[in-house]
């Protein structure tokens, strides 16, 4: 299993498509860092920042962690998914690979090093936004007082834990699509249809409740759609309340939202290895 892991880390680090959808995050934060840099030490730092407490400050300093969360983000994640599970079939490369060792491998392995990759790269671009905030501390902008290394670090666990749920959900279903599909670009179309679909979810759920409330009420409990924006709310420190109709809603807790999306990863994953397992490679 570790050689199947090792050989796809090595397969996809220096990929095209992986400084493309993955490494461009933190690349784009350095330069955008760096350039900042050299215009203050032409130009002068500026008027430093009003202080605006110790929690808003930490607050503030988790915002590059939401990025791989959001739509934009996830779009990038799942294009990239896409591809290493996808480009198999496109490069024809399954047959090549499969006798060497159990297919199951092969497919945890992609899993493992996909997911891995990201928040690799999530982690870096964090990395280089934390360096930027000391630089400028150092350079003169107020660090308010509270403001402890605990505190960020625990802050931006907790920031980084939420947003890697979505991101693997995002994996785990380009994965299905593209094992299902066979086809890159057929992968890449229904995982954007999915991400799509996600944020039409409270228009759609609003408009069809009056018809059929109560399979309305199911769905929306069920799907995995508003759970992740419940998600990405508690990451926010509250969690989202979704309105029917006047007095109905749909607000649930943060552990409620965490067991459906895991058992849609869980059901997206034994799909994806069901399927595979059973494919014909020749």
């Amino acid at each position: 299993m570790l050689d199947a892991i090792v050989a796809e880390t090595l397969k996809l680090r220096r990929h095209r498509a992986t400084w493309l959808m993955v490494w461009i995050f933190p690349v784009v934060v350095a330069l955008v860092t760096a350039a900042v840099l050299v215009y203050h030490s032409v130009a002068g730092a500026g008027a430093p920042s009003p202080d605006k407490g110790a929690a808003t400050w930490i607050a503030n300093s988790t915002l590059l962690l939401r990025f791989p969360s959001s739509s934009a983000g996830r779009s990038l994640t799942a294009g990239f998914a896409a591809l290493v599970f996808a480009g198999e079939y496109s490069w024809n490369t399954w047959k090549l690979i499969v006798p060497a060792r159990d297919r199951w491998q092969l497919v945890v392995a992609k899993w493992v090093v996909t997911f891995g990759l990201v928040a690799a790269a999530m982690i870096a671009a964090d990395l280089i936004g934390l360096a930027a905030t000391a630089i400028d501390a150092v350079r003169g902008d107020p660090v308010p007082a509270g403001v402890t290394v605990p505190a960020i670090a625990a802050a931006h666990l907790r920031a980084g834990a939420f947003a890697l749920v979505p991101i693997a959900s995002t994996i785990a279903f380009a994965a299905l699509f593209a094992i299902v599909t066979r086809s890159l670009l057929a992968a890449v179309i229904l995982s954007f249809a999915l991400l799509i679909i996600e944020g039409l979810l409270p228009i759609a759920a609003i408009y069809l409740y009056p018809r059929a409330p109560a399979l309305v009420e199911v769905l929306v409990k069920a799907l995995p759609f508003y759970h992740l924006a419940n998600i990405g709310g508690w990451a926010k420190g509250t969690g989202v309340t979704l309105l029917l109709r006047p007095g109905t809603t749909v607000a649930m807790s943060l552990a409620a939202s965490l067991a459906v999306i895991a058992a849609w990863i869980a059901a997206a994953a034994a799909a994806t290895l069901t399927r595979f397992i059973r494919q014909d490679l020749n």
